[in-house]
């Protein structure tokens, strides 16, 4: 995933250099210029002059009726006052998104965009904008907020929950503060090649073997490589091998209806919408059902042959608190997401009966890429505890690393309810570290990567730097650790 967000990044950058390429090279022609209809500023999001507005950061969002565009110097012209910072402008499309941080609850905010900062791509100036907004009052923190005690739920949220599910679920938590669980995603979405590769590099396989649903869309078997997710073979080879299976979700959609180009469905398209998928009626809405149906059927396979699996839809959703997301399913922000995740859990149980599932949300802890100290930031994208059963992170730290104050953010953001786990990462971490700061990971599930179709333990960077980079012999050492459990420690759960 951070190979991807850097893609991103430099798209963007790419964009804003070549508006400024394209501006420079234009001749002036003043009757043209006088032609060109400004930008007409259609909405921003929040709206002009809302209240109650949460968090320390908020990202304004100005919405054109043409392609915009900015540059730096330009960008130095805005300012907002009340001790607020303007920490990032980016201009895309007809989307302007100004990332404010340092907010004050209680604090009234006026952000003002002189004319001219923001034009069209013929040089037509924008008018000036004054945007107001007010941040809620502080509430009075909950008695005793602070370091929470872990004392995760003793049985999953789901009263109907499969046998095997509820004897999966028992084991991890009587491991959880005591041991972790090694893991590893199996491939690319529904193979073991990379787990089969760490296994033979270490002399132990590990505990949990990840898969995903990324495939969903294409037809089985259209192109090399491209899985038959009706052939659950794979997963159940390595249920019936004893490991403890973990299933994703990379949800791709099309950007504009009627698409039949398979290869234009992304996960990061951001004209789909969550509100428009939840609202009948819509194109939009019509395309997400048809997926869960699909994701259902699939699902359903892996339940009659007494597979629990431990789901993880829609991860990463509020990617950097500051920054923003990276995701469709969090680009219009926490309440979105949250009704769009109680839809999903409400459909794949009560509709389609899945009842296999232990429900793992993705706590995201980065504030401008930092480890958040406002709970309340995590807390405004939690669905809430009837709806999740295990909270984790998704960490590309350095090597060797505890990331116990991730840990300890994700735990006190959801009270010490839920068992906490490392749920996506690149290095390997401490893991005996971890455990004496206080940060005992439940389980662990390392991404994976291929060079010229063979598994490598690293992802290398365009400019030859390393995301990650493990070693056979720090996988070999890992496995070995006290306080790691494998495949092999695990007694059978079926």
């Amino acid at each position: 995933m951070l190979t991807l967000r850097r893609h991103f990044a430099a798209f963007a950058l790419t964009a804003l250099a070549a508006a400024a390429v394209f501006s420079s090279c234009k001749k002036d022609d003043p009757e043209k210029k006088e032609q060109a209809a400004a930008p007409v500023l259609l909405s921003c999001s929040p709206a002009n002059g809302a209240t109650d507005l949460t968090g320390t950061s908020l990202d304004v969002v100005f919405t054109f009726d043409q392609n915009v565009k900015s540059t730096s110097a330009q960008y130095a012209k805005m300012s907002i006052d009340g001790g607020a910072l303007i920490s990032r402008v980016n201009a895309y499309n007809a989307d302007v998104t100004v990332s404010l941080s340092s907010l004050t609850a209680g604090t009234s905010y006026t952000l003002s965009i002189p004319e001219g900062v923001i034009s069209g791509f013929k040089d037509n100036d924008a008018k000036a904008i004054t945007y107001t907004f007010t941040m809620k009052e502080e509430e009075k923190p909950d008695p005793g907020e602070g370091d929470y005690d872990r004392n995760p739920a003793a049985s999953l949220t789901n009263p109907d929950a499969t046998e095997g599910a509820k004897k999966l679920y028992d084991y991890l938590l009587k491991n959880y503060g005591r041991k972790t669980l090694s893991g590893a995603m199996g491939g690319t979405a529904w193979e073991t090649t990379y787990t089969d590769a760490i296994a033979a590099a270490a002399g132990k396989y590990p505990a949990i073997v990840g898969f995903d649903y990324l495939f969903l869309n294409w037809p089985a078997k259209s192109w090399d490589g491209c899985p038959d997710y009706g052939d659950i073979t794979p997963v159940k080879e390595a249920w019936e091998a004893g490991n403890i299976i973990q299933i994703g979700w990379h949800w791709t959609v099309p950007s504009r209806e009627g698409e039949t180009e398979l290869n234009n469905y992304s996960y990061t398209t951001k004209t789909f919408g969550v509100e428009n998928a939840l609202k009948e009626g819509t194109w939009q809405n019509a395309v997400m059902k048809a997926q869960i149906e699909k994701l259902a059927g699939y699902m359903t396979l892996l339940q009659d042959e007494g597979i629990p699996v431990l789901f993880r839809p829609l991860h990463e959703a509020a990617g950097d608190y500051v920054w923003g997301a990276w995701f469709w399913w969090g680009f219009e922000g926490a309440d979105a997401c949250v009704k769009l995740w109680k839809y999903l859990r409400d459909t794949l149980q009560n509709t389609y009966g899945l009842d296999n599932l232990i429900w793992v949300w993705t706590v995201q802890t980065k504030h401008t890429g930092n480890v958040s100290t406002d709970l309340g930031e995590a807390r405004a994208w939690y669905p809430g505890d009837e709806y999740v059963d295990i909270v984790g992170a998704d960490l590309y730290e350095a090597k060797g690393t505890t990331q116990s104050e991730a840990f300890k953010y994700i735990n006190n953001s959801v009270k010490g309810a839920k068992m906490v786990v490392l749920s996506e990462f690149g290095n390997l971490l401490d893991i005996d570290g971890a455990f004496a700061e206080d940060a005992p990971w439940g389980y662990m599930m390392n991404w994976c990567n291929f060079e010229d179709g063979h598994p490598v333990f690293y992802a290398k960077n365009s400019d030859g730097s390393y995301s990650w980079n493990n070693t056979a012999d720090d996988w070999k050492k890992t496995l070995a650790g006290s306080r790691i459990l494998n495949r092999n420690d695990i007694p059978s759960l079926k």
